[in-house]
């Protein structure tokens, strides 16, 4: 039992991440380890695998007939029948097999790039949870030590005889609804790290480190280019597009179908020197054949070409439907992405600056005698709602881009200029 324990505890050290590990070290611990990945690459190589089974020959038939009554003939009797014969179909139907084989390998690397995509996006949208959990619980944290010194200062005023006891109540009741909301947001913690754990292949139960405080920073893409990107490396319309040449090479295999195929076939029997006849001399005799197949029941080869025509028109229709929805994806998300961005410039410039003065000001008025305790309480609260609003609004800016390079199939570009601070 210690052995297993000291080697699990080696595994559990090993998958530990590095201190300053960001978003793109889950993502590629994620795009490695994932076992949906892991599965899809192995469908492409079991599907790979099928190629060469139906470009190939079926395997050639021999028969021997050693027992029963042989023919007589004039060279003697004959003692042992065989042959063997080799099915050619013609030559285009291989090529046409291979090539729906190979479709289902294009479609499945597609289907491939899909989830991959989906990983990153699931990675990036469950780190950036993990990040505003980590950042919410620092400033609430931060928020409580401050509102530590507010319920100090009407404990101090209230022994003085300058305030009344309300106020001390009213902050222990503030800070008591700052533990539950720390409870809350622990919870939210833990079911984030558990979804990137989930995500990487990792227990769920294992040790992340901190998240780094990031800046924000504006994409520059536009809705044109966006969009252009997403007509060439979106992967599901790639899966569609695939499915169309697959049934336009299922059409034309429809269409060779009722031509014949060749068997040639080799028999050779095995003459016995004694026969009937005085002159018999035992020569064995052989032959060469050819055979075809009569296709007369045309009803099924004609079934089979409008299968293929309708599953052209079936995905045709397939993927002007998800063009349509591409596009809308794309343009949703870019709003989502320049909203937030907005959010976060009047966060960061204008409503926290404010907020934070607002607070400084109503302490000095507080300590003066001069502001309620309860306009401080409430302009505390607010100071820290809109730093949390503006952690919120980076956070959802980052997950609309996750959601954006999903759907565009490719990295968005972001801004090369200087990106606005941190915040706070």
């Amino acid at each position: 039992e210690s052995t297993s324990s000291s080697e699990t505890d080696e595994q559990s050290a090993a998958r530990e991440l590095p201190a300053d590990s960001g978003v793109a070290d889950y993502v590629a611990i994620a795009l490695t380890n994932n076992p949906s990945l892991i599965a899809a690459r192995q469908k492409i190589e079991r599907l790979g695998a099928r190629v060469p089974q139906v470009t190939s020959l079926d395997d050639p038939m021999f028969q021997i007939a050693p027992i029963g009554e042989m023919a007589q003939t004039a060279a003697g009797q004959v003692g042992l029948m065989t042959g063997i014969s080799q099915k050619v179909p013609w030559p285009q139907k291989l090529g046409v097999r291979g090539d729906i084989a190979e479709q289902d390998v294009a479609v499945a690397v597609a289907e491939l790039q899909q989830k991959q995509l989906q990983v990153v996006r699931n990675t990036r949208r469950a780190y950036w949870s993990y990040y505003f959990t980590a950042r919410a619980i620092g400033l609430t944290r931060e928020s409580r030590q401050l509102l530590t010194q507010f319920r100090d200062i009407a404990q101090t005023q209230y022994a003085a005889g300058t305030r009344s006891q309300a106020d001390v109540l009213r902050a222990s009741v503030e800070l008591s609804e700052l533990d539950n909301e720390l409870i809350t947001l622990q919870q939210r913690q833990d079911t984030a790290r558990a979804m990137l754990n989930q995500l990487m292949d990792r227990p769920v139960t294992a040790p992340l480190p901190e998240p780094a405080v990031i800046a924000p920073q504006a994409i520059a893409d536009d809705l044109d280019r966006l969009l252009s990107q997403a007509a060439l490396n979106n992967p599901a319309l790639k899966v569609v597009q695939e499915r169309i040449k697959q049934f336009r090479h299922r059409r034309k295999l429809a269409q060779l179908a009722p031509i014949p195929d060749l068997t040639v076939s080799l028999n050779y029997n095995v003459v016995n020197e004694s026969g009937l006849s005085p002159v018999a001399d035992g020569d064995d005799q052989w032959w060469l054949g050819f055979g075809i197949n009569i296709p007369i029941w045309f009803e099924k080869y004609e079934a089979a070409e409008r299968e293929a025509l309708r599953g052209i028109f079936e995905n045709t229709a397939e993927l002007t439907a998800e063009q349509n929805r591409v596009a809308f994806e794309v343009q949703e998300a870019l709003l989502q992405v320049e909203a937030q961005q907005r959010l976060i410039e009047l966060f960061h410039d204008t409503i926290v600056p404010q907020a934070h003065q607002t607070v400084e000001a109503s302490e000095s008025g507080y300590r003066a005698g001069s502001v309620e305790f309860l306009t401080l309480i409430d302009n505390w609260r607010k100071m820290l709602t809109y730093e949390l609003m503006e952690h919120q609004a980076l956070v959802e800016m980052e997950q609309a881009v996750a959601d954006l390079e999903r759907v565009v199939g490719t990295h968005v570009q972001r801004r090369t200029e200087e990106p606005t601070d941190e915040p706070k």
